[in-house]
């Protein structure tokens, strides 16, 4: 469905927010804009990494751009989803999926339209949209780290399988976030030289652009590196755990090869020392726990356990 948003004060741009691209928006947006079917190949592909492409037959600048997804009940952990930004003269195009309309929403409150409004031109408009789209990295980054401080208190006691699980999430997510980051700064410094015709102030806001994300990767890097250390961690606590019940079962079964020896060898129908008696079974039964004790100690001086 294509929409023109209003603003709450005259500009001297237009904004059409196309949410959900269907065959009759595509029509439409061919006839009325003379967008290309490149383009439109470009606007329904939601696997699209992000770049900048200039038509020089209409004169259409395209950017695509990540923004993350937040985990479903689906996919447990952080992906990154491209919207799309198509200037013509002084029009701007946003085009978005359901997954990704949490951009745009924020939009609708007439404080955030006039804050949009102040912008002098539309490419001025463009970096304002890419500025609060990059702050959506650090949320998500913040929201992964303290997931993660939760399970790093987990770390004295018990950790289970439901724990890893989540902390195999958290590193799936941050690399989809450091993918998307990192292929946000290469769009971003190429708009430098693209055929936008940046006003000074749309190039500081593209200047703050470049320094929020840089300030994500940077945020997602730190965080990848704790997660690592937290995983290493965790895989040593449970190999050290595994050896310790490696350690209890070796000890245990070598104590109770003793009975089973003494018993063993006492059970056959043959004559043998010490088996001539009612009661020389309290014999056999102290030097079973006799022989059992100095295997115990023997081991325990070797450092065994």
């Amino acid at each position: 469905m294509i929409k023109e948003q209003k603003f709450p004060i005259i500009t001297n741009y237009r904004w059409y927010d196309i949410s959900n691209l269907s065959e009759t928006d595509s029509n439409q947006l061919q006839d009325d804009f003379n967008f290309t079917p490149d383009m439109i190949s470009y606007i329904s592909d939601r696997h699209e990494r992000p770049h900048y492409d200039y038509d020089t037959y209409t004169h259409i600048n395209l950017l695509v751009y990540d923004v993350p997804i937040w985990p479903t009940q689906v996919i447990k952990h952080f992906t990154a989803h491209p919207v799309t930004f198509l200037i013509s003269e002084k029009n701007i195009f946003t085009f978005h999926t359901e997954s990704t309309s949490y951009v745009f929403d924020q939009f609708n409150d007439l404080m955030m339209r006039r804050e949009l409004a102040k912008a002098q031109d539309v490419t001025e408009l463009l970096m304002k949209f890419l500025l609060f789209s990059s702050q959506y990295f650090q949320r998500a980054v913040t929201q992964l780290d303290d997931e993660r401080n939760l399970l790093d208190k987990k770390l004295s006691g018990d950790i289970n399988n439901r724990d890893l699980v989540e902390l195999s999430n958290i590193e799936k997510s941050l690399v989809y976030l450091s993918s998307s980051i990192q292929t946000n700064l290469m769009m971003l410094h190429s708009l430098k030289v693209s055929e936008l015709d940046f006003t000074k102030r749309a190039c500081e806001r593209l200047d703050d652009v470049l320094i929020e994300s840089n300030q994500s990767a940077e945020m997602v890097k730190i965080s990848q590196q704790v997660t690592q250390t937290l995983s290493a961690t965790s895989n040593n606590m449970m190999n050290n755990n595994l050896n310790d019940t490696m350690k209890f079962l070796t000890v245990w079964s070598l104590v109770l090869t003793i009975p089973t020896i003494l018993t063993g060898f006492y059970g056959m129908n043959v004559s043998l020392p010490v088996g001539h008696s009612s009661s020389d079974w309290i014999i056999i039964m102290v030097l079973t726990i006799i022989l059992m004790v100095w295997l115990v100690i023997l081991m325990k001086r070797h450092h065994f356990f």
